[in-house]
């Protein structure tokens, strides 16, 4: 099996398919709030080591050679008696000399990781308690620069945010790449994501879904110093007792709520920050766990279970660990780190709305034949995610937004987006037990989607044709590109008269084309449309209109409904 950072997006979906199940059904019905460390943030911004090394350069930069007294020279010296040096060691080092070139500069960095909240706690006495964190790390500008990019983590997390099945996340990280990733996934002007920080914050329930920043957030930091430079926690005397401080009551019981309410997964998040565990042993001793749960009561995205998210576990289930921990920490276990894991999950999720759908659109089949449709749809689902490579999943995520956005779109409304609507749209916007229960799903032609879809990703299984993704850079490419015995032709989806109608308006189909249009329902009769080709023009296949409606009607045989498929759509 590969290892937690070198495993794909593909390899991810079979282990939430297989041996992750509960775990993906519980994600796909919005009973998890994801907790964000800055592993997920590593390969945008400077970790723990980083931040260490910045410290000391800026503290030794500041130094007053001449001045045995120099405030910065004792505050360096404090940070530096953090650290285990035997003398031959600290004899190297020189002040007057980068901290890049000292010797034992590495070891130094790994030291003050595991203790970089008392090394944040450190301060010149001629300066305010929180200079490290303001002035060394430089914190505003650092963790919110504008050409900072989010990754492909961020971007899969804005789209389950989308999804509705990521409601409630809370993040120990200062940066702004999760707000970064919501805007380009929605749009700059998304009302979608309510980032809290303040107490006054939790008074506002408009948005559907809640990001709580209790160590506060970098961006706002900047653009409201009176007010949000307080809220950045980093350093211990901020840790220590951090649930209890009147500033904090509020978002900490936001916090707890989510330890109690619902599942826990744990992305990038070392969980050896005091208050983190605070709220988990908080949370055991208000609604103790018993081991074990379904869906998994707390998982952590990692290559193996490590030593403080052990303790978290322990304090979780008090009662069995001492009995059961290997186990434990097996089904808490998810080995894909969260740049192929939220992808995953996120594909993962639309293939999950789409099969729940098929119980209601194929309901005369026999459940073995209504299986067979779900595999067609996880067939499709694979084939995109095959695409991605390790190592390039940020490229991946991009355009996956905007092909299956712009498939959502032309769906809804036979347009594709604008240049304020962003790259995605949701398939619905809250989890599959939520958008089955909805009284409006008959009307919205998603239920005869899935069956289209899963009809061609079944043909595909069998052999029948070949599916590929199109160049969505032409607005002439379907949201499939089907290649059968007589050509390749590209397929849309229509939820309704007017998405097709908006379709010929727009230029992404006419008569003359080799395309196939898929509708949820009837299509309308339309005797003059929108030909662009000489009249008699012939030995051309043209467009192709298709009802699913139609397809399944009257009928309860698989093999049946797909020849009628393929006949009506000449494939």
């Amino acid at each position: 099996m590969p290892a937690a950072w070198e495993i794909s997006i593909l390899e991810t979906l079979e282990l939430l398919d297989e041996s992750l199940q509960e775990f993906a059904a519980g994600i796909a019905d919005d009973r998890y709030a994801i907790w964000l460390g800055a592993g997920v943030s590593l390969e945008k911004l400077p970790g723990l080591k980083g931040v260490s090394e910045a410290i000391l350069e800026h503290l030794r930069s500041k130094i007053d050679l001449g001045n045995p007294a120099c405030a910065f020279r004792s505050c360096l010296n404090e940070v530096l008696a953090l650290v285990a040096l035997d003398q031959t060691q600290r004899a190297v080092i020189d002040f007057s000399t980068p901290v890049a070139t000292w010797g034992p500069i590495e070891q130094i960095k790994q030291q003050l990781v595991n203790c970089y909240a008392v090394m944040l706690d450190q301060f010149p006495a001629t300066e305010a308690p929180d200079y490290l964190v303001w002035e060394g790390v430089k914190v505003a500008d650092q963790y919110a620069d504008p050409q900072t990019t989010p990754g492909a983590e961020h971007l899969g997390l804005a789209a389950l945010i989308m999804e509705g099945v990521a409601s409630d996340c809370a993040s120990a990280n200062w940066d702004d790449l999760i707000e970064k990733a919501v805007h380009i996934a929605d749009g700059p002007n998304s009302s979608v994501l309510q980032v809290r920080v303040v107490p006054t914050d939790v008074q506002d329930n408009i948005r559907r879904a809640r990001l709580y920043k209790f160590h506060g957030c970098a961006a706002l930091a900047g653009q409201n110093e009176a007010v949000y430079r307080p809220r950045i926690v980093g350093r211990q005397s901020q840790i220590d007792g951090w649930a209890a401080k009147a500033e904090n009551q509020v978002i900490a019981g936001k916090m707890l709520d989510l330890a109690v309410s619902k599942g826990t997964l744990m992305l990038g998040l070392s969980a050896q920050d005091a208050n983190i565990q605070d709220v988990f042993v908080r949370a055991r001793m208000q609604l103790p766990a018993t081991f074990p749960t379904n869906p998994p009561a707390v998982m952590v995205s990692e290559d193996s279970v490590g030593v403080r998210q052990r303790t978290l576990l322990q304090n979780f289930y008090f009662n069995d660990y001492p009995t059961q921990s290997e186990a434990i920490h097996e089904a808490s276990l998810v080995r894909s780190f969260a740049g192929a894991l939220l992808p995953a999950l996120w594909l993962h999720i639309i293939c999950a709305k789409l099969s729940a759908f098929v119980d209601t659109a194929a309901v005369g089949l026999s459940p073995g034949e209504r299986d067979e449709l779900r595999q067609g749809l996880q067939r499709l689902r694979d084939l995109g995610a095959g695409v991605a490579t390790v190592g390039d999943h940020e490229a991946f995520m991009h355009a996956a937004l905007s092909q299956l956005g712009r498939a959502i779109r032309l769906f809804h409304h036979g347009r594709n987006s604008t240049a304020l609507s962003g790259l995605y749209a949701p398939l619905t916007d809250t989890g599959v037990s939520r958008t089955l229960a909805n009284p409006h799903l008959a009307s919205t032609g998603l239920v005869e989607l899935s069956l289209g879809l899963a009809i061609i990703g079944h043909g595909e299984q069998q052999g029948y044709w070949t599916c590929t993704m199109p160049d969505t850079n032409d607005p002439k490419s379907g949201v499939i590109e089907v290649n059968g015995l007589v050509g390749r032709s590209q397929v849309f989806f229509a939820g309704s008269a007017h998405a097709a109608a908006q379709m010929f308006a727009e230029g992404h189909v006419s008569d003359d084309d080799d395309s196939i249009i898929v509708h949820s329902f009837e299509p309308p009769n339309r005797a003059a449309r929108h030909p662009t080709s000489a009249p008699g023009r012939t030995g051309k296949v043209q467009l192709r209109e298709l009802s699913v409606s139609s397809i399944i009607d009257g009928t309860d045989n698989l093999d049946t409904i797909v020849q009628r498929f393929k006949m009506e759509a000449a494939i």
